[in-house]
């Protein structure tokens, strides 16, 4: 599932411009700490999965 959502933030940043700051911004933790998730060095658990989740929808929208 974190891959799928990784992918899922790379298409956000790509085809809508918004930038993995305000990701994180909106996921409430630290703009490292999201970089590092994308790189793969963590694994987010599944409170966070789901809130990337809503956040990924709200900005699909």
């Amino acid at each position: 599932m974190n891959d799928k959502l990784r992918k899922d933030v790379k298409l956000l940043k790509a085809l809508q411009g918004i930038s993995y700051k305000e990701i994180a911004e909106l996921l409430e933790i630290r703009q490292d700490s999201f970089y590092n998730w994308l790189k793969g060095y963590y694994e987010f658990g599944e409170e966070r999965q789901s809130r990337l989740i809503e956040v990924i929808c709200c900005l699909k929208e």
